[in-house]
């Protein structure tokens, strides 16, 4: 699924690793230990995939689902192709 992103949705989705990565990588610099490495991995992954939820309608009914368009170029983040984000974001991140 991830090969037929468009641009958007593809920068979208690694900067979302990339900030996994980063938030990682700053708990561990605190705390150097491969459980806590895994533990890091699965919460943020846990987290980004519940805020992909939201976004994608199913975490508030009340809120519904969100549009969210790239200014630069018009492409909306979840058409063209139509994506779930909170299921083609985990080929983006690591898990615990």
């Amino acid at each position: 699924m991830a090969d037929n992103l468009n641009n958007f949705q593809r920068e979208f989705l690694k900067t979302l690793a990339d900030i996994q990565e980063s938030c990682v990588q700053t708990a561990l610099e605190q705390e150097d230990d491969e459980g806590m490495r895994e533990k890091h991995y699965g919460i943020t992954s846990e987290l980004i995939t519940r805020m992909m939820e939201v976004i994608d309608g199913y975490g508030n009914q009340a809120v519904g689902k969100l549009r969210l368009t790239c200014e630069n170029s018009g492409e909306s983040l979840k058409d063209t192709p139509y994506i779930e984000l909170h299921d083609i974001v985990c080929d983006y991140l690591k898990r615990g």
